[in-house]
């Protein structure tokens, strides 16, 4: 019985690469988001310890210059957590981009999975089909030499 041999498999091998790929690129994009939420959550804090700052200054009836400072870096700290929020955005995007990308790797080598699943069954069968009829014909030669001895047996 010869040995089992699937036509595809590097074709199935280049894709569970692609799909590797894929997962650390998902990874890399993953972590990547992790640091601008980072980023974005110390902005917000930045920005709302600035406009508390400007509520202390206004309460304690504080110069014109220091609240003009005060308004102004107030304004660059909420600039910084809007420009962070759409840096955060846009990388939940790609996240989402490597997932699908990854989910339609892993599809792409399923399914050439299966296929080799389905021809190994059909190899499997028709070997067994083999294997049954080479007994079988063995089993009817047996068959015949008792029902039927050579004459040269018959002599002894």
């Amino acid at each position: 019985m010869k040995k089992f041999d699937f036509r595809l498999q590097r074709v199935i091998d280049v894709r569970e690469i692609k799909k590797k790929e894929k997962a650390r690129e998902l990874a890399a994009s993953q972590r990547e988001l992790e640091r601008q939420e980072q980023r974005l959550q110390e902005a917000t804090a930045e920005y709302q310890s600035s406009h508390d700052g400007l509520k202390q200054a206004l309460k304690k009836r504080s110069s014109a210059g220091l609240l003009a400072s005060l308004e102004k870096w107030r304004g660059r700290r909420e600039e910084e957590a809007r420009r962070q929020a759409q840096q955060t955005t846009e990388q939940r995007r790609t996240v989402g981009e490597r997932r699908e990308s990854l989910i339609e790797a892993a599809k792409e080598k399923e399914a050439l999975v299966r296929l080799k699943d389905h021809v190994l069954g059909e190899y499997r069968t028709e070997c067994q089909r083999e294997e049954q009829s080479f007994l079988d014909e063995q089993g009817c030669k047996i068959g015949r030499a008792w029902k039927y001895p050579r004459p040269d047996k018959l002599a002894e």
